[in-house]
């Protein structure tokens, strides 16, 4: 078996509800609604190594709040019509899950794209 090499970050996979969906779709009325469950492909974070979710509020402190304003700015980049956001806020609106190994697969090198 040939051996993958892991890389030093972990995986927060958010997958956002329908109160989300809901937000964005009163934002654009004339749009057709988007409806949670017709949506397959999630973002996913990368996080520093090892990161465990054993206290989800404790160790997602350093990045839920920058999380949330990219999932925001996925649907609107208004900052004036953005909720107030919160830690309640943020579990009402995401599921997320957490991987703490990521193995790549390829052979492909790693680069980073900035966006501005």
């Amino acid at each position: 078996m040939k051996n993958y090499p892991t890389i030093n970050r972990s995986i927060l996979l958010v997958k956002p509800k329908q109160a989300f969906y809901d937000w964005s779709n009163s934002l654009f009325p004339t749009l057709t609604p988007t409806k949670a469950a017709r949506i397959k492909d999630h973002n996913s974070y990368l996080l520093e190594d090892e990161l465990f979710l054993d206290d989800p509020e404790s160790e997602l402190k350093n990045y839920w709040k920058p999380i949330f304003l990219q999932e925001l700015y996925g649907q609107c980049t208004n900052e004036a019509k953005f909720p107030e956001i919160s830690w309640n806020l943020f579990n009402q609106w995401f599921d997320y899950y957490q991987s703490s190994v990521v193995t790549d697969l390829t052979d492909a090198p790693l680069y980073t794209e900035h966006y501005e």
